[in-house]
């Protein structure tokens, strides 16, 4: 007698429905810390271009400082973190002083992210 057995093959159901699990929580957390660390880098690039613009031509005051640095925000749609920049003058020194927090929404917690950066301008 030949009797022929089945081997299965591919993935069953449940594993399939385990994987997809996996998959779906990833990019969940993944569409939750992506655009903080595209808005991260962005205020580090207006830093870094405010530091560039001072070293070719250095800046006269607070106030012009504050005016390139609005322009810069502008210019990267990023309005609502306005109020998150400080500029000081102390003598011939200016300081910017970006500080805010964001709220990460996450499946089993909320998570709550801080960013502080300093730049110095001599």
């Amino acid at each position: 007698m030949h009797t022929s057995q089945r081997t299965q093959r591919g993935a069953s159901a449940f594993t399939l429905i385990i994987i997809l699990a996996i998959i779906g929580t990833g990019t969940f957390i993944g569409l939750q810390y992506i655009p903080q660390y595209i808005e991260a880098s962005t205020v580090d690039s207006i830093l870094s271009s405010i530091e560039t613009a001072h070293e070719e031509k250095p800046v006269s005051s607070a106030n012009s400082l504050r005016s390139m640095l609005n322009k810069q925000l502008d210019v990267n749609q990023m309005d609502d973190l306005r109020d998150s920049f400080k500029v000081t003058q102390d003598d011939e020194i200016y300081i910017v002083e970006a500080s805010y927090e964001r709220e990460l929404n996450l499946i089993y917690e909320k998570k709550l992210i801080k960013y502080e950066k300093t730049l110095i301008l001599k």
